[in-house]
């Protein structure tokens, strides 16, 4: 159940574009980690896009256009395997999307992860533990 959060250069996206960014960077990390037909995880999975102004971005300190994914999971959630799709998916759909034939090569992807006890969804601190019993009940009831 991660969260995602874009930070874009303005104009790097139609807004039709933008909805397809932040659907399919879900799909892509919920495919990643194995929970995209559990209701509970796909329910607890937020995305973000913030776009900044071009005159605020910049690569190798010059002017560019750049794209940051900050992908934020529970403590030891994501294998290096993982981690390695993860990033080649993300940075596959940027490409796809962007109106920036070079974008590829500005686009960073940077995993975050939750301390045990640090993930809070509805006013209650999950432990890892709980988060996965409450992923594991979720998956259980949408069988039935």
């Amino acid at each position: 159940m991660p969260m995602i959060d874009i930070t874009a250069s303005d104009g790097l996206f139609s807004p039709a574009n933008e909805a397809v960014l932040l659907q399919r960077t879900t799909d892509c990390l919920l495919q990643w980690e194995k929970v995209s037909g559990i209701p509970y995880a796909v329910a607890n999975t937020g995305a973000f896009l913030n776009v900044l102004p071009k005159r605020r971005t910049a690569s190798g300190g010059k002017g560019a256009g750049v794209v940051r994914i900050q992908v934020l999971t529970p403590a030891k959630s994501l294998s290096q395997e993982q981690r390695s799709g993860i990033a080649a998916g993300l940075t596959d759909i940027v490409r796809e999307l962007a109106d920036d034939a070079d974008i590829r090569e500005r686009t960073w992807v940077l995993f975050h992860e939750a301390v045990d006890g640090g993930w809070g969804i509805a006013g209650k601190a999950f432990t890892n533990a709980d988060l996965v019993d409450a992923v594991r009940a979720s998956a259980i009831a949408s069988r039935r």
